[in-house]
Parts: C-alpha cells; sequence; structure tokens
C-alpha cells in the first residue's frame, strides 16, 4: 500500500482516533502523541485512547492528551492503529478497527497481519517514529520542538538509545534533525534513562534472583509474578527493560523474561543478541514482533509456561 493512500485518508479525515498498543512502550506513544499534535496543528480533531497505564520514564511527554475513553457521541471518519503488529496488540479497543469504515495500520513489525483496511508495514523503519516523521514531513507540517521530543523519545527508546542492529544511517539523520529542532536531549535523557523510581530498583533486584540459564548459558530467563509487583509497589509496565540484564550476559544468545499479567495469563518477551530470529518463536505462540526483539501472550501457570518456552528453543539452541 502507497503512503500515498494513508495521506489521502488522513486528508479526509476529521474525527481521527489514533490507538497505541497495550503494555505501551517510547515506540507507541511518542509516535502516536506526535501524530496527534502534527493532526491538531492542520485542524482536525484527533484523539488518542489508551487505557493502560503509561511507564514512569515517558511521563514528560504530554499524556495528557490520552484519553481512556470517548463519548459514544463521538465517531471517528479515520482510526489508526499506531505500532501495533496485530489486532490483539489493541486490546479492546480493536472494536474501533472492526467497527471503522476506514481503518489505518501504520508499523514496522516484519510479522504484522496487516489488519486495517490501509496498511503502511515497513519492517526496514528502525521504529514507528521513523514513519510517523516521514508522514508528518511528507504531508509539509513543521516539525515543533513538542513533536520533535515525541518522535526523538519514540526512536532513542526502540533503537536502545542507538544501540541496535535496526539502527541506520536514516535513523541518524532522522535524529539530527530532530535535535536541529533544539529539542532538550539532556532533560529527554535523563527522564528516559536516569530517573528511575525507587521501586523499580526494588523490583530489579528482586527479579535478578529469579535468573535460570538453560542450554549451556545460551538461554537465560528471568520472571515477575504479581507478588513481586505487589512487594515492590510497582506495576507491569515498570518492568520494561528488565530483560535486557538477562539477554546482555556473556555466553547468552537469547533473554527472555516471563510476567505475570494475572493469574493464568503470562507475557513472554524475547531478546537475541545475534541471529537467532525470536520472531518465529514467539509466532509459535501467537505473538510476533521483530527478528531481534519479539513477544506473545501465554495462558498457563509460570512454571508451565516456562517449560514451554525453554522446550521452544530445544532445536534452536
Amino acid at each position: 500500500m502507497s503512503k500515498e493512500k494513508i495521506y489521502q485518508e488522513i486528508e479526509r479525515g476529521e474525527h481521527i482516533f489514533i490507538l497505541p498498543h497495550v503494555l505501551p512502550d517510547g515506540d507507541t506513544i511518542g509516535s502516536s502523541l506526535a501524530l496527534f499534535l502534527a493532526l491538531k496543528k492542520v485542524g482536525k480533531k484527533p484523539y488518542v485512547l489508551l487505557s493502560d497505564d503509561i511507564p514512569y520514564h515517558l511521563t514528560f511527554l504530554p499524556i495528557g492528551d490520552i484519553q481512556r475513553e470517548i463519548a459514544e457521541t463521538i465517531t471517528p471518519d479515520l482510526v489508526i492503529a499506531v505500532d501495533c503488529s496485530d489486532m490483539e496488540r489493541l486490546g479492546s479497543r480493536r472494536k474501533y478497527i472492526e467497527q471503522a469504515s476506514i481503518s489505518l495500520n501504520i508499523d514496522h513489525h516484519i510479522t504484522n497481519t496487516r489488519f486495517a483496511s490501509v496498511n503502511w508495514v515497513d519492517d526496514e523503519a528502525a521504529a514507528t517514529g521513523e514513519m510517523i516523521y516521514t508522514l508528518i514531513k511528507d504531508m509539509g507540517i513543521s516539525l515543533d520542538q513538542e513533536i520533535a521530543t515525541c518522535l526523538y523519545a519514540a526512536i532513542t527508546t526502540d533503537t536502545g538509545s542507538f544501540k541496535y542492529s535496526n539502527t541506520t544511517p536514516k535513523t541518524h539523520r532522522i535524529a539530527a534533525e530532530l535535535l536541529a529542532s533544539g529539542i532538550p536531549l539532556n532533560g529527554i535523557t535523563t527522564e528516559i534513562y536516569q530517573n528511575k523510581p525507587a521501586y523499580q530498583v526494588k523490583l530489579l533486584s528482586v527479579v535478578l534472583n529469579t535468573l535460570e540459564f538453560c542450554y549451556s548459558g545460551k538461554l537465560a530467563l528471568l520472571h515477575v509474578t504479581q507478588d513481586m509487583l505487589d512487594g515492590t509497589g510497582a506495576k507491569v509496565s515498570d518492568t520494561d527493560g528488565l530483560i535486557e540484564y538477562a539477554r546482555d550476559i556473556k555466553g547468552v544468545e537469547v533473554g527472555v523474561l516471563l510476567k505475570e499479567l494475572e493469574p493464568g495469563e503470562i507475557k513472554v518477551g524475547f531478546r537475541s543478541k545475534y541471529n537467532i530470529d525470536v520472531s518465529k518463536v514467539a509466532g509459535q505462540f501467537g505473538g510476533g514482533g521483530h527478528t531481534k526483539a519479539s513477544g506473545c501472550t501465554i495462558k498457563g501457570d509460570m512454571k508451565n509456561v516456562k517449560e514451554a518456552v525453554v522446550n521452544a528453543f530445544k532445536n534452536i539452541l
């Protein structure tokens, strides 16, 4: 699907619903807010709809513009899913896509299921933030400091602060333009990476005690239970980044983090260090994502889900 079709539908719409994915990260929040701000500048009436908690390190963004619900009297002319690989990533808000006469899907995950009526999927983009940047520029909407800050947050978080292999020369060129717009780089860096609340550090200390190795140390696993969250005062949204402690150990090829969302439901994250395509493993459980960063949700208790995940790597590691 050409980008021009995306632009045409946005031009036609007035009331536009923007849907980030559940368990939101920096890319989906930053991209959604940047799109929201850009559409407001050209006279549209956009709404960002999300009921999940916002991770603490993203609360410096204009999250006051995110709404948990919308009046039933407001009917969208257009619904846009941002950074969502499939409908399940929208949770209960998938109804807006299902009911929409026109829906757009803007995403960069290789496993995207093309669930909208119009799909723009670029798996070569380092972040959906890159795609939203392109959309804003191509539509002739000027980048102000607030929009640029949201885009920079989207891109820096999804590239691991420009460390991951998805980072390209284009990524750096975009980042350079965002910096040139006068964004408060030190403030953004501090908020995202250097202001961890005490309860998250306490959670980290508990989670690290769950560390397990399999396959001669090539697979490292961590897990988080509701009891751990309750005991430290943390939320599921505070687990962002914990998986890196498993992946970053010498000799480990894949890191896994299992999170108990509720009794009988486990969210599993996979991170690959070298050449293992973890999206294929996530796909075995109905999930997906990127080659080196994917996830899925599995029904079952922690013990059984962990065993199933370990077994999935048997012929790989």
